[in-house]
């Protein structure tokens, strides 16, 4: 009985080792299959864009009125009105303030009336002295007599002349009681209300308001010694600018004036470049950011994406023709239109620069690459400045 029960397990149990045998080597086989056709790592990629771009300097900056003016009257006297709301804008001889007329009009009267005054004294003088010279060859008069009546016709010319002078100091003592702009531009709020007394003249004159100019307006700006060495003929070069709420640099405009001297306590020297400003969307006193054009250059440029950090190195990953992913260092420039990055060093418009999963690729890494199409269709066009 045990013999029997002994052939029985050898009759079962080779079938079975033979089954569990091939269960094994077709598990292995299919594990190997798998790691045949794993499927490689899918990755966009572009080539460089080669293009003419712009060459700029790029420098900070304020805002300044191309005029300014502070409003002052010329004469004494009381606000009687004030005829311009805070912040308008006003044109050339616009009436701005009216100091009171009445006293000015006293003045010009009484002038007037010295005038006639003067004018009569001079009739008289003058016949008296005719009536003289006619008679003075009979010697019925002396030439003293004549000689003094000339010169008293001579006083009352000279007191009608100074009537004159008067009677033209209180019609202009009169047209200043209307105090008007001297410039057109944007005028500040009114610091003198009316009923106020202000003081006139040249020294210790009340300020009344200030008008600026900001259409068209400048901007100043400092550069280094080394950026304007051999820029003696700055004049009209066309620059760009930008407000620091702003992307783009669509403020065009021109350089108009370069001092005459570097500082020497900070070694820069002052430009000024103007701008129309149409809108009058620029504010006297606004921080800008300038762009001053120097012609173009060839240039290579990539997506801003596309470049990564390797510690203090800039790096990007190229696809090798064998398709592994390489890395390479880049020395990099300035940034165009905030979306593409000038590279000085390391690239040739021949590299295929990886866009897509930067954080799977690894170096020696092979994957399938696969060209963004549609970015280079979209990159493909001129990237000329702006």
């Amino acid at each position: 009985m045990k013999k029997k029960r002994k052939v029985m397990q050898i009759m079962f149990g080779v079938p079975l080792l033979a089954i569990i045998a091939f269960t094994l080597h077709s598990c292995s086989d299919s594990k190997a299959a798998g790691h045949g056709n794993m499927a490689l790592l899918e990755t966009p990629f572009v080539h460089p864009i080669q293009d003419s771009v712009g060459n700029w300097d790029e420098y900070i900056g304020r805002f300044a009125a191309s005029e300014r003016v502070e409003v002052r009257s010329r004469v004494n006297g009381y606000i009687e009105s004030v005829n311009f709301k805070d912040g308008d804008i006003v044109k050339k001889g616009q009436v701005l303030f009216v100091i009171d007329q009445r006293p000015f009009y006293i003045e010009l009267k009484q002038a007037e009336a010295e005038k006639l005054r003067a004018e009569a004294d001079l009739n008289r003088t003058t016949s008296d002295y005719n009536r003289i010279e006619s008679v003075k060859d009979s010697r019925a008069v002396s030439m003293e007599e004549v000689e003094q009546r000339k010169q008293i016709a001579k006083s009352a010319e000279a007191q009608l002349m100074a009537a004159n002078a008067r009677l033209e100091q209180a019609r202009l003592n009169l047209s200043y009681t209307e105090v008007k702009a001297p410039i057109s531009g944007k005028i500040s709020d009114d610091f003198i209300d009316a009923g106020n007394y202000v003081t006139g003249g040249i020294a210790n004159a009340t300020p009344l308001t200030t008008i600026v100019k900001i259409a068209p307006i400048h901007f100043y700006f400092e550069g280094s010694e080394k950026d304007f060495i051999n820029q003696n003929s700055v004049s009209n070069t066309p620059v760009t600018v930008k407000l620091s709420t702003e992307d783009k640099y669509s403020r065009t405009g021109v350089m108009d004036f370069v001092d005459n001297e570097i500082n020497r306590n900070t070694g820069t020297i002052r430009g000024r470049a103007v701008f129309d400003n149409a809108d009058l969307k620029i504010e006297s006193g606004m921080f800008g950011r300038l762009r001053l054009i120097k012609g173009n250059s060839s240039a290579i440029l990539i997506p801003e994406e596309a470049i990564s950090t390797n510690q203090s190195d800039k790096v990007v990953y190229v696809i090798a023709e064998d398709s592994t992913v390489h890395v390479k260092p880049v020395k990099l420039g300035k940034l165009y239109k905030m979306k593409y990055r000038i590279v000085k060093e390391g690239l040739t418009p021949d590299d295929r620069i990886v866009t897509g999963n930067l954080l799977k690729v690894r170096p020696g890494m092979k994957v399938a690459p696969s060209e963004d199409k549609s970015k280079v269709q979209q990159d493909s066009t001129s990237v000329a400045y702006k």
